[in-house]
């Protein structure tokens, strides 16, 4: 019950600026306040402030003796749940099943198929090739939910 009541409270608290600002610092290691202001295009400190406040509170980030802030705590709710994070990168998870199923229709193109192409051949290359674009296409649409 308590993990869904945080769940619901921090999807509704990483919205708009606020997910931008957490998204960011998923991607640093820390990162100072006007860095943020910077990189993010804002106005003023004070607005970077008010959205680093909101993630202090929820137990989501952490300020260093510096001035640095760093993720404390890793959630994955909204667009978040739609990438995958290695490293300081977000890849879209469908780059992922277009990867596999081109690993899939490479070998079969090299090993498996008819010397002159039969009807179950043209069916699975058909198949893959749609699911590939099918994959590909839905990644570069989430590219654009990108939180960061």
């Amino acid at each position: 019950m308590n993990d869904s009541f945080d769940t619901e409270r921090f999807e509704e608290l990483l919205k708009g600026k606020t997910m931008k600002v957490y998204a960011l610092l998923l991607t640093q290691e820390s990162i100072r306040l006007r860095d943020i202001q910077h990189t993010l295009g804002f106005s003023s400190p004070s607005l970077v402030l008010h959205h680093l406040s909101k993630l202090i509170e929820a137990d989501l980030v952490q300020k260093d003796a510096y001035g640095d802030y760093s993720v404390k705590k890793n959630v994955r709710v909204g667009s978040l749940t739609l990438f995958v994070r290695i490293g300081r990168h977000f890849i879209p998870r469908f780059v992922f099943q277009a990867t596999l199923l081109t690993s899939i229709l490479i070998p079969y193109l090299l090993f498996f198929t008819s010397n002159p192409l039969e009807g179950k051949d043209f069916l699975f290359i058909f198949v893959c090739l749609v699911s590939i674009a099918f994959f590909l296409y839905e990644a570069h649409s989430m590219w654009y939910l990108k939180p960061a």
